[in-house]
C-alpha cells in the first residue's frame, strides 16, 4: 500500500481522527515541562468560625460573603450573606437553626419535613424527594425547593422572581438543625458546593 493511500484512509475515518485529536489534547494537558510547578486549580478560603451564641462550629467562605446572628422568638439564627440576585432583588442567605423541646412551636423531625415540604399553589412550589446525605454531625435529610415568589415583598412595584432552595434537616438526638441556603434559581448551581462544604463541617458546642 502507498503511503499516499495510507494517508488518505487515515483521513476518510472520522474516528480516527477523533481519537487522534482527543489523545493528543490529553498528553498536551498533562504534559509537565521539567524545571516548571503545575499550578494547583483555585479554591475559596475558608476558615473556622463559631457564632456568639455557640450555635455551632464550622467552616465558612471569606470572600463575598458576610456572617451575623441575631435573636428570634424561637432562638438565636446564624446568617451568612451572600451576594445579590441579578435584578438585585434577592441576596442568597445561608441560615441555621436549632430547634429542640425547649424552642416555641417545636415538631419533632418527621412532622417537620412534612410541613415544610407542603405544596403551595400560589408560589408554583415544586419539590425533591428527600435525599439522606452523610455531613459532620450524622445522616441529614435533604431535599431540593423551587418556587416563585414576588419581590419586594414591601409595598411598591415588584415582579416575580424564581427562587431556589436548598434544605437540610441534621438530627442531634431528638433535637435537629435547620440548614438552609436561599438563591436565585438563576444562580443556584453556584453555591451547591459551598453549601454541602459548610454542612460537612458543621459540629455542635455545649451552650
Amino acid at each position: 500500500m502507498s503511503k499516499l493511500l495510507l494517508v488518505a484512509l487515515l483521513l476518510a475515518s472520522p474516528a480516527a481522527a477523533g481519537d487522534w485529536l482527543a489523545d493528543a489534547d490529553k498528553l498536551a494537558r498533562e504534559a509537565v515541562i521539567p524545571g516548571t510547578v503545575v499550578p494547583e486549580p483555585q479554591k475559596k478560603d475558608w476558615v473556622p468560625y463559631i457564632p456568639v451564641s455557640r450555635l455551632f462550629s464550622g467552616e465558612i467562605p471569606v470572600k463575598g460573603w458576610w456572617p451575623m446572628e441575631e435573636e428570634t422568638a424561637t432562638g438565636s439564627v446564624f446568617r451568612l450573606l451572600g451576594s445579590d440576585s441579578q435584578s438585585g432583588a434577592v441576596r442568597t442567605v445561608l441560615s441555621v437553626r436549632f430547634y429542640d423541646k425547649d424552642t416555641p412551636g417545636f415538631l419533632p423531625i418527621k412532622q417537620a419535613v412534612e410541613v415544610m415540604r407542603k405544596a403551595d399553589k400560589s408560589s408554583r412550589r415544586s419539590i425533591t424527594p428527600v435525599r439522606p446525605v452523610r455531613v459532620g454531625l450524622g445522616l441529614a435529610r435533604t431535599f431540593e425547593i423551587v418556587e416563585t415568589r414576588r419581590v419586594p415583598g414591601d409595598e411598591g412595584p415588584s415582579f416575580e422572581e424564581e427562587l431556589h432552595h436548598y434544605v437540610a434537616v441534621i438530627p442531634v438526638g431528638e433535637a435537629y438543625y435547620l440548614v438552609r441556603l436561599i438563591s436565585s434559581r438563576a444562580t443556584y448551581l453556584d453555591y451547591r458546593d459551598d453549601f454541602v462544604r459548610f454542612m460537612k463541617s458543621m459540629r455542635t458546642l455545649s451552650r
